[in-house]
């Protein structure tokens, strides 16, 4: 297997307490053949230099310096430089396990599968560590694929992140992340996984994510968070004349997910930016969230969101008042 080359790209954005432990992961893995691209999106902390040194140390990392244009940039000109057979993203705040690749790898090249599909554990502890699992694999062709996909992503949203896969550069060809936006990593999984005759999906957790705190995609609803309609309207016009109807339903819950989602997040941790008065968010979201709560409350999704779907449809002043107190509740 080691003649087989993957390419791993890391977008990094001011991340210099995490990226050495972010690196490191990809250098230490089992499997040796890599091409590590690194794209310093502008970097204003130390991590332009931290990104160079590794790669005096490493020939088997490349690194871009460019002004910052966000995330979806940094990948889209990553993957247009890469030239392993299969892509793997790993952000510069997290890490993944030694032996992912090398896992994957040997999925991927046992039933001639187009991805991986991993497991990741999530904390905001980095020393905290991760349970180990009796492994449960699944392999899905064809039809099996879409439904399978859709109905998991309804229920662990996680599942959009284009961290938790290995790629088949043959099956990505051209596809592109959305540039300027956030979320744009879930239509691009979608699209992707839509485009695979075969995946495996393993429910062992080889990335590490690192909750940080109040960044664009946790913590306070900003202006950018509204991008979500954007990516869930996309996802919606993928799926709604699927033939096979938990695909359509399922897609319809993404869509309907997005007031609740925005107001969710809003009544949990506030506001970012002054320009968003919260009063005036909930008034607008609110009748679209009512309207789709008996879609919500069909769908596979766990009792705990559900609770609080009905919660913000009858009284958002009380869902605030309850969820600011209590961490981790949303």
């Amino acid at each position: 297997m080691q003649e087989v080359k993957i390419s791993v790209i890391m977008p990094v954005y001011n991340a210099e307490p995490y990226l050495r432990k972010a690196i490191g992961s990809v250098t230490a893995q089992t499997h040796k053949n890599l091409e590590i691209i690194l794209v310093d999106d502008g970097s204003t902390d130390g991590s332009a230099d931290i990104c160079d040194s590794y790669a005096a140390a490493d020939n088997r990392i490349r690194v871009i310096h460019k002004s910052n244009e966000g995330q979806a940039r940094a990948r889209n000109i990553a993957l247009d430089m890469a030239t392993g057979e299969y892509i793997g993203f790993v952000d510069s705040d997290d890490s993944i396990h030694p032996d992912t690749y090398e896992y994957c790898l040997r999925l991927m090249l046992r039933h001639q599968a187009d991805a991986v599909l991993f497991d990741c554990f999530m904390s905001e502890d980095p020393e905290r560590q991760a349970p180990t699992l009796p492994e449960q694999l699944r392999c899905l062709q064809g039809e099996q694929i879409l439904p399978y996909f859709m109905t998991e992503s309804t229920r662990q949203g996680r599942l959009y992140s284009p961290c938790l896969c290995l790629y088949s550069r043959t099956i990505l060809g051209s596809l592109r992340f959305r540039e300027g936006k956030i979320y744009e990593d879930q239509d691009f999984k979608l699209k992707f996984i839509r485009a695979c005759r075969t995946i495996v999906v393993s429910n062992q957790i080889k990335y590490y994510y690192l909750v940080t705190g109040d960044s664009t995609t946790s913590g306070r609803l900003g202006l950018k968070n509204f991008d979500i309609i954007e990516s869930d309207a996309i996802i919606y016009e993928l799926t709604c004349n699927d033939l096979n109807p938990i695909v359509r339903q399922m897609g319809a819950v993404k869509k309907a997910r997005t007031p609740f989602t925005l107001l969710g997040r809003m009544a949990r941790y506030g506001v970012r930016e002054e320009e968003l008065n919260e009063k005036e968010t909930a008034a607008r979201l609110l009748p679209e969230h009512r309207k789709n709560l008996p879609l919500l409350l069909q769908a596979p999704i766990g009792w705990k969101r559900k609770l609080l779907a009905i919660l913000l449809a009858l009284n958002y002043k009380l869902a605030r008042t309850i969820l600011r107190p209590l961490k981790n509740i949303y």
